[in-house]
């Protein structure tokens, strides 16, 4: 799912960011409130849904 957007960072807190992600990115990945997000920064910024454990191959 190619998707180029640009996004502004805002202030959480006093030493915090964030970012949205797009919807149709979201929608895409059926992600709801409360799913997790894996991080990865190695010279890229990386960001993917991380498995629930029920959707794990056995």
């Amino acid at each position: 799912m190619p998707l180029l957007v640009e996004r502004k960072l805002f202030k959480i807190g006093e030493g915090g960011f964030a970012v949205t992600l797009p919807k149709a990115w979201i929608n895409y990945h059926r992600l709801k409130p409360g799913d997790m997000v894996e991080v990865v920064v190695d010279g890229d910024l990386i960001i993917r849904v991380k498995v629930k454990p029920e959707e794990k191959l056995i």
